[in-house]
Formats: structure tokens, sequence, C-alpha cells
């Protein structure tokens, strides 16, 4: 059942991308994303946790229909792998015959052709899964290291032909560059010379023979000295075919990019399968091994060994492994390598990056299946072999590895025996070999010896059996020490050493103070302190500025009462210690002494606050003598706005007040200068908390500033000079409207609001009642004549239409074709602003429209659901028919 469910699991995965057929790729990449399957790597993990294999995999995703390949290339690509620049590209097989596929390939591949794109290429294949195998993780992502590159030397005999990119520069008295590619005919096009011949050109001859051809056209090349210059470079070389056969996925015939060399070959293919050697790959060119790589040069020394740049046809060969030898245990980088018939146990180490420190090199454990040639009669063809690596690794001889071979190379023991340890009172406690510290009085030498405090009545050693029991042994110390020769003590391996302080015993008496002081400390008892002392070690009271403000009338000396739990408070004169040290008095052992801050009688950070119209309104600290007109300056002085004759100062007693009044106001005339002595007037001085506030100048008034636009003479921005100044004021320093002006539209903006005016009646007539007092921001915009009128709403042919004295509204919204069956109601807005509504009823009003008005036809609100209505008939037809029904059923019980 359970096995079942991982299957479910797997299958839903599936049929989700088959239902999603119709989507886009990201969004099913998406969904698989948010499933945490990201990857082929991220499926075959899920595959091994549901210990589902790949085999029963591709059956499930056949049974619904699904080709499983198609679905991991399409949708699980690795995100961290980058695309790839090679460009690799099958040879059609219908254009050529090189490329050479066996069934099996073509069944993998699923046409005769190799897909080669960048993305199919870096992942790899199922066959080469096993990542203990080592070396072949190389091929899972291609560095870009590895690409070839785009330009590089060319060989001077380098023929041209067919595909190749030629960059032609031309200079001096004539000047031109093309980009030219020689056409399947192996000729390029010179815009300004025509057509030539190149193909089968050597490079090296290439810029002469084209010097000849277009000095026909340009005598600058060859006279004498010459004007005109020319060169001619490759820019471009057409890709070579070659052959990768072999050990790989997908032997067979390949365009590849001219400058691409074996590494880029390999990587462009995926690499060896597992099978295939990484030791020996071959490149055939002629029938003739031109080059072995060994690609062990390169993951174990960075080296590039033999990486020849490929040729045209030539042939990348990747035979079988050789013999393949596991490693496992106490080594840098367990795996299975691959050695050459010659190589052996010495090479392997090296390989795999040499042995651990906790390797234990006696004897290492080879696990072989015999090769064929040494089995005999015997059933049992496995056999361990232990061997002693220490004469490998000092090269005094080597052993023999056969293939298959695995090898463990075990580590030490790690469990610690030869030792003892010694703890507590010390100069050096820890663990000690017991070589060298056979008894306890050496050991105890070795620890740099026993402190003062050392407590020489006791000390125990626990010692630790070969079985793990434990024995515990107590000496006496003082003997030991006193004599050494005959009390001395043998030691055993993990035997452990507690030497004890009499501080172990009895606490560490200590005395301290704390509180107002610069540096609160705690110092060991000693019998020769006192308290002058401890106060003058805590430092600050001998500074007159930090001494101010203490405390200095009372201060604590907390002190253990003979139970030695509870305490007692012994106050004392501070001042009286710090100035005569008869009133000194020795400490006791825990006694803590408390300093106090003066604040605990009075108020040590007095302050004062003003407020209103200065520039730094706030709380400020009090000074002795401080007066408001002081205050006034710390606040940065008076605003622009400042009355400056007096100030408001409120003042609370420290008594209080009684009854409802909780504070007290004065009002203080100020100097008219800031004079300090203040000679004219008595100086008022400020108290802790009082408030001084500075008002604002009622005759104080800023600027007030309105702008007109449009038609008039002279339109822009305008300060007002009176607190009454009017609309009709403001036009007639405006000079006035112009022809064209249309004052019945004027537009009036206060506060981002629409202020409706009759603009045009206040001009021409000057009734004072139409007059608008001004305010500082007001825009006042007035418009030209419209000559329109807009019908908009539910009319059948909305829009503007000429205006014509005289006409009514529905004189206009028949102009438009007519209110539409949805029309409700009329909006008739004149120009200034005044907005009328407008029924449609035959006693309804008919207003006369003015110009540059707007007649907007409002649509009728759509009618609320109608609400379930409760059916009466109905309701009492049911009631009858459930009172006959019961009758019914009366009547015939009483017949029976």
């Amino acid at each position: 059942m359970r096995n079942t469910t991982r299957i479910l699991s797997f299958i839903i995965i599936l049929v989700f991308s088959a239902l999603v057929t119709a989507q886009t790729q990201q969004q099913i990449e998406q969904f698989l994303k948010s499933k945490g399957v990201n990857s082929e790597s991220d499926l075959k993990k899920l595959l091994a946790e549901e210990n589902i294999s790949e085999t029963q995999a591709r059956e499930i995703a056949n049974y619904y229909g699904m080709n499983y390949d198609e679905f991991v290339a399409k949708y699980l690509k690795d995100v961290s792998v980058k695309p790839q620049k090679i460009e690799v590209k099958p040879i059609d097989n219908s254009s050529t015959n090189l490329t050479t596929r066996d069934s099996s390939s073509k069944e993998n591949s699923g046409d005769s052709n190799t897909d080669l794109s960048p993305t199919s290429q870096i992942k790899p294949s199922p066959e080469s899964g096993d990542n203990r195998y080592f070396g072949y993780n190389l091929f899972e992502n291609i560095p870009s290291s590895f690409e070839p590159a785009e330009v590089g030397p060319i060989d001077p005999g380098y023929l041209i032909g067919p595909g190749d990119i030629l960059r032609l520069s031309v200079w001096g008295a004539t000047e031109f560059q093309y980009q030219l590619e020689v056409d399947a005919q192996g000729n390029i096009f010179i815009p300004t010379a025509g057509q030539v011949f190149v193909s089968g050109t050597s490079y090296e001859s290439l810029q002469k023979k084209l010097t000849i051809y277009l000095s026909k056209f340009y005598e600058g090349l060859i006279s004498d000295p010459p004007t005109t210059f020319l060169d001619v470079s490759l820019t471009k070389l057409r890709p070579i075919r070659i052959f990768v056969t072999g050990e790989v996925k997908n032997p067979g015939g390949y365009n590849i990019s001219s400058f691409a060399t074996v590494f880029n070959a390999l990587y462009a293919v995926g690499g060896p399968l597992v099978s295939g050697s990484l030791r020996e790959i071959k490149v055939i060119r002629n029938n003739k091994v031109i080059t072995t790589v060994d690609l062990y040069d390169y993951l174990l020394k960075g080296q590039l060994i033999n990486d020849v740049r490929l040729q045209n046809n030539d042939m990348v060969f990747i035979p079988p492994r050789k013999k393949s030898v596991t490693i496992n245990g106490e080594v840098f980088r367990p795996a299975i390598y691959e050695l050459k018939d010659s190589e052996n146990l010495q090479k392997l180490i090296e390989y795999c990056g040499g042995l651990k420190s906790s390797a234990y090199i006696k004897r290492i454990q080879i696990k072989r299946v015999r090769p064929f040639n040494l089995r005999t009669d015997d059933p049992y063809d496995i056999e361990y072999v232990d061997i002693d690596l220490s004469k490998v690794l000092s090269k005094e001889s080597d052993y023999e590895l056969y293939n298959d071979d695995e090898i463990t190379v075990f580590p030490i023991i790690d469990k610690e025996i030869n030792f003892v340890s010694i703890e507590g009172s010390v100069y050096f406690p820890g663990k000690y070999d017991i070589k060298t510290n056979k008894t306890l009085t050496q050991l105890i030498k070795k620890a740099g010896g026993l402190l003062p405090e050392t407590y020489y009545g006791k000390a125990d050693i626990i010692r630790t059996n070969l079985d793990e029991s434990k024995i515990f042994i107590s000496i006496d110390l003082y003997e030991l020490m006193s004599n050494p020769t005959e009390r001395d003590l043998e030691l055993q391996p993990r035997d452990n050493i507690k030497i004890y302080s009499i501080y172990d015993l009895v606490d560490k008496k200590n005395v301290s103070i704390s509180g107002y002081v610069k540096n609160p400390i705690t110092l060991p008892y000693a019998d020769s302190l006192t308290l002058y002392d401890l106060v003058f070690r805590a430092g600050g009271l001998q500074d007159p500025f930090f001494r101010g403000r203490a405390f200095l009338q009372r201060a604590d000396l907390i002190r253990f009462n003979p139970d030695g739990v509870t305490t007692r408070i012994i106050p004392f004169n501070l001042e009286d210690v710090l100035k005569d040290r008869s009133f000194d008095m020795k400490l006791e052992p825990g006694d803590r002494v408390l300093v106090y801050k003066a604040d605990v009688e009075k108020v040590l950070d007095r302050f004062v606050t003003i407020e209103g119209e200065v520039r730094a309104p706030g709380k400020y600290s009090l000074s002795t003598g401080m007066t408001p007109m002081d205050l006034i300056l710390q606040a940065g002085g008076f605003t622009e706005e400042a009355l400056r004759t007096e100030v408001y100062v409120n003042r609370v007693s420290e008594s209080g007040y009684p009854g409802n009044k909780i504070s007290e106001s004065f009002k203080v005339e100020l100097p008219l200068m800031f004079d300090r002595e203040n000679k004219n007037n008595q100086k008022f001085v400020l108290k802790h908390k009082d408030i001084v506030v500075v008002r604002k100048n009622p005759e104080y008034e800023n600027q007030r500033v309105v702008r007109i636009d449009g038609e008039v003479m002279f339109p822009g921005v305008y300060a007002l000079e009176k607190k009454s100044e009017t609309l009709y004021d403001l036009l007639n320093k405006a000079g006035g409207p112009t022809e064209e002006a249309f004052l019945f539209g004027t537009q009036f903006n206060r506060d981002n609001q629409r202020l409706v005016v009759n603009a045009e009646e206040l001009w021409n007539d000057y009734d004072e009642d139409l007059d608008v007092i001004l305010k500082n921001g007001d825009i006042i915009s007035i418009p030209k004549k419209p000559n329109s009128i807009l019908v908009t709403g539910e009319v059948n042919n909305p829009g503007l239409y000429k205006y014509t004295p005289g006409l009514s509204v529905k004189d206009y919204i028949d102009f438009a074709g007519g209110e539409t069956d949805s029309s409700n109601y009329i909006l008739y807005t004149k120009a200034n602003g005044e907005t009328k509504k407008v029924g449609f009823g035959f006693l309804s009003s008919n207003p006369t429209v003015y110009d540059g008005s707007v007649i907007n036809v409002i649509k009728k609100a759509p009618e609320p659901p109608s609400e379930t209505t409760f059916d009466v008939g109905g309701t009492i037809k049911d009631v009858l028919s459930v009172i006959v029904s019961a009758v019914t059923i009366i009547v015939l019980a009483k017949q029976l």
C-alpha cells in the first residue's frame, strides 16, 4: 500500500504536465519549482526517496501516454548551468555519409541527427549517474573556460573555403571596410570591385592575391611609395567535421568550431560514459593516432597536456575503461579510480589525495575478485588481502592491483589512553602524557606547582579501570608534599587528580561600593581596608563638580549580622569621611557601601520652557539669575511675527495652590534692545518649570498674493494692499477685460475649489452684492468667448453645438438627437458654474441657454432587485390542504 502511494505521488507530477499542455513552458516550470522539482537531479532524488526505479517511472509515464525523456528534456533542465556559446551541429545524413549511427543510438536520440544544443549537452547521461566514479562529473556542467575561442591565431597554411568570413580593410587615399563571406562556389563579392575566387588560397597568400586584384581599381596599392593600404583577416572560420566514437552516449559525426580542441569536443558531446576511459582518449587523423589525452592530468594536476586543436575529419575515440579500483576509508578523496596497466597502489594513493592523519598504515585491506588467470577449482573466488601500507608509502615496494579491487584504509583507534589529568588549584591544569609523569609529585611539578590558596588536607584521584569501572582514592596532600620520597603515588593511565582550593570550601570575602561613584567596584577583603580607602578607590568624589551632585549628608554601609544571613544598615556622613579621617571606620567581609545622588533631596536638573514665536522653542536648562530675554537669546531670538515688547510667564508654586488654581501667569515687559542690565525695568528672574510664551504681533500681516490670468489687459500676480480688496478692484488693477473676454465664464479658484461668481454683471453694472473679497492664493482665470454649447450624457449625438442666443435647453437636446430611453433628468450648468436641475415633464422648466453652458442628461439609476413577495393565496391553499388531510385521517381512524 505504501509503495502504491509513492508511485501515485510521481504519477501526479506526470499527469499534471499532460493536463497543462496548453499552458506556457514558463508556467509548467513554475509549478514544478513550487513542488521542489527544479532539475533532473531533483527528479532522480525524488525517485530514490520513494524507492521507484527509473524503469518503473518510464513505464508509468508510458501508461499515461507520456514520453519520460521528452518531459525531462523540456521541463527539468538544471537551472544552475549556463547556456554555452559553443556551436555544435550534427552532420545532416541526407547530404553526407560521414555520420554513423547504430540502431540503439537512434532509439535514444529519437531521430538520425544528434541533438547537441547547449542545454542538452550539459546533462549527464543516465549511464554515468554514479558519482563514485572519479572524474565523470566533470562533464555535468560546462565551464566557460572550455568554450572554444571565437578568434585565435590562424595557421598561415590554412586554406580558405566556403563558410569562412573575411574582413577586408582599405585605408589611405581610399577608405572602406567590408565583411565578406566565401560562398558555396568559393567566391567573395567586393562591392567596389566585383567577384573574386579565393577558395583554396592559403591564408598566407590571400592578402597578396587581393592586393594584386584590387590594384586594377586602386593604383595607390602598388605605387611607389604606396598611397593606399590593404589588410585582410579571418573573423570567423567555417565549421569543421569531426567524429566522436567509442564509449559515448551518441557516437557519430558533428560540425564543430574550427577553434575547438579535444576538451571542447568532449564537453560538447557530454563526455565519456562510465564504461569509457578517461586515461587514453585518442585523436586519430588520417588513420594515425596523433595524440593521446589523459584527463587525470587535468583533474589532478590542472594541466591540459596533448590537448590539440582538431582538424577536419579528425576522429576522437574513447576506448573502454581500464582496470577500475575502489578506495574507501581514511583518504581525502574516496572514489572509484581508473588505473593504467602499469599503475598500482602507489599511484592510487597519489590519485586519491593521500591519507588522512587518522589513517592506520600498518594494515589496509583489499577485497578482490580473483582474475580469471588466477582462479582455481575453489568456488569462492573472492578473497581479502591485508597489507602493510607503510612500505608502500616509503617507496620501498609497490603492490599490484587488479580490476574491481576494493581497498579500505582503516582509522587509528581514537580512544585516549596514555594520559593523566589534573584539575583544581594548580597553575596549569589539563591533560599530560603518563610516560613522563608517572607519579603524582611529577605531575604536580609539570602542572606548575600548587597555588597559594591550595587546601592541603585532602586531594582525590578518580581511577578508570580497563572495564571502565571507577575507583576513588583519597590522599593527604600535606603528607605527600612533606615527604614525597616515601609518600609518592604511582599513577595509572586515565587517572584524574583533583586538587582543592580553600575557596572550594569557603566563599571568597569581598567588599563593594556602588551608586553615585565613577567606578563601582568589588575588591577582595583585606584586614587593613577602611571605608575611606574604598570610597577613594571608587573615584569621582574628589572632583568638586562631580562631588557637587552627590548627597553628602548621608551614605549607607550595609553589613551582615552575626548570623551571616540578615543585614543591617549603618548610615554615615559622607562629607565628614572625605574631610576628616577621624570619621573613618574599618570594613568587614561582605560590606557594601551605597552613595546617593543629590537629587534624592533636591532637584538637580532644573529647566524652563519657551513656546511661541521664537526660532527654537523647547526646554532649556535653568541658570541662576536667568531672565526671559536670556531664554529668548538661547532659543535663537524672535521670529518675524513675534510681539517683541512683552512675554507671558506661567509659573507653578512648589507648595501648590488651594482650591481650583493650579498655576499663575505674569506679563513681563521686554526692553527694546537685548539689554542684559535692563536699567529701565525691574529684572524678572525665571524659576524652575517656568513656561515663557512669546505671542504673535496682532498688527503683523504677511503679504497676500492673488493671480489673474486670461483675457485681461495685464494678467499676472498681484499683491493685495488692503484686507478688504475685492474682485472688482483686481479687475481694475489688471486694466479691465479685453474685447474677447468672456466674463460670464470667469473661473474663480479658491483652495482648489471653484467659487461661483458673476463677473460679467459685476463689471458691467458694479453690483456690490456680487463682489467677492479676495484671499491669499486666489486664482482668477477669464477665458475667451466660446460661442458653443456642450451637450453630453444620455443623448443620441453628444457633442459641441454653436451658441445661438435665445434657444432653450430642450432646443439643444433636440439638436443632439433627443434624449435616450434611459435618460432621467437634465443638469444645466452655466459658464460661471451655476447649475440647475431640469425635468422632462410637460410642466417642467425650460430655461434659456447662455454661451459656454453645459447640458448633461443624467442616466436613470438601475432598479433595485425585487424582493420576494408573500403569496397569500398560495399560503391559504396549502393550509387548507393540510387541514383536509388531517380530518380524513381522523375519520378513517374512527371507522376502524
